[in-house]
């Protein structure tokens, strides 16, 4: 009864992991909206979408400091893309964030970057 009750426990919090919005860094109330950017893309069938969202987008500079990263999951049933931030965001001025959605799930994020 324990191992099925240990291994329900697991199955929930892989469940609960798979998708969520996340955040790095605070925002302040003087902090401006340096970039938002909304990502949807269609299901692909036995695959999964790995998007790479980079600020400042090729051919632009940003001269702000960044002060909050806000990944928001626009699926409610928590079947969207897991967030990573893979390089730059807070104190820093560029972010590259990293979406990745379950297999033959779709991607439907807004991604957010505040700064000062």
């Amino acid at each position: 009864m324990k191992f099925l009750l240990s291994c329900v426990f697991l199955l929930a919090l892989a469940a609960a992991c798979q998708a969520f919005s996340s955040s790095w860094g605070v925002r302040n109330s003087s902090d401006l909206l340096l970039s938002s950017q909304r990502e949807v893309r269609a299901p692909i069938k036995n695959n999964y979408w790995s998007i790479n969202i980079d600020f400042p987008r090729a051919g632009t500079t940003n001269v702000r400091n960044i002060s909050a990263v806000y990944v928001y999951d626009n699926f409610r049933n928590s079947s969207g893309a897991t967030p990573s931030l893979w390089s730059g965001g807070p104190g820093y001025r560029f972010a590259q964030v990293n979406l990745r959605s379950q297999v033959n799930r779709g991607v439907d994020s807004t991604v957010e970057i505040w700064g000062r």
